[in-house]
């Protein structure tokens, strides 16, 4: 059963703890893209944009460029191409990854089926790639974008051992580098982790989540240091903004009900 938190007279969903966190990490002088299948992370790049950060660049794989707020609505498809109506601009995804390779200011939100204690994701099959037992749908720009960008988030709605592995089966986006420039979260429908030298670091976990319930649901274990904060949950006022953003509820579309 998903852990539920009041603010004020509203319910929240672990989506909208998880849109709140998403959105924490992005800063008003960074570039943020998402992919396919990123209703959270769209809801997460817009609650930025009308909160703490006005400037953010906003790309998502519809092509658009800071499509505008009052005039968006979530659609099922990420690439719906009404998620282009009412933008500044059209701009080819393929055009990150020049902003990629100049170095610029750029975060990217991902899935993986699999991530490691190195926050490596594998978004490519289960089982070994000359005979997998799952083949996945693949990385797209993942491999080529994952050493580039300054920020990466990972995220997940199924924190389980079946996603929390020692070893990924197969590398399709690298995650933590000792010694590049680039900062690497990991956010889930239980916790947030920072990835680090030690490995995934817990900085804190969502309402009604205990730290023993993170780590029973993981194949290793985090680096916990001290007592673990609550995720704060989105205020009243950011809980309507993403209502109104997604009037459909496809933000619950891969939870359990």
């Amino acid at each position: 059963m998903e852990n539920m938190e009041n603010v004020g007279t509203q319910k929240i969903h672990p989506a909208e703890i998880m849109i709140k966190a998403m959105a924490m990490e992005i800063a008003s002088d960074d570039i943020f893209l998402h992919g396919l299948a990123s209703p959270l992370p769209a809801l997460a790049m817009h609650l930025a944009k009308q909160t703490h950060a006005p400037d953010v660049v906003y790309l998502n794989v519809a092509d658009a460029l800071d499509p505008d707020p009052n005039e968006y609505k979530l659609c099922p498809s990420s690439a719906d191409p009404r998620h282009a109506v009412n933008t500044i601009a059209i701009v080819e995804l393929l055009e990150t990854f020049d902003l990629a390779m100049k170095g610029k200011q750029l975060g990217m939100f991902l899935g993986g089926a699999q991530i490691d204690s190195r926050a490596n994701t594998n978004l490519t099959c289960i089982g070994s790639y000359e005979s997998p037992k799952v083949k996945l749908p693949g990385g797209a720009a993942t491999a080529f974008l994952t050493p580039l960008v300054k920020k990466l988030v990972l995220w997940t709605t199924n924190h389980s051992k079946r996603v929390f592995v020692e070893k990924v089966d197969f590398i399709t986006g690298l995650g933590y580098e000792e010694g590049k420039d680039k900062e690497v979260t990991v956010i889930t429908n239980l916790a947030v982790f920072k990835a680090g030298k030690e490995g995934l670091i817990l900085k804190s976990v969502h309402p009604g989540v205990t730290v023993d319930e993170v780590i029973e649901n993981m194949s290793f274990k985090p680096y916990v240091e001290g007592e673990v904060p609550t995720t704060p949950a989105p205020t009243e006022d950011e809980l309507e903004l993403i209502r109104k953003l997604d009037l459909d509820g496809i933000r619950f579309s891969e939870f359990k009900r």
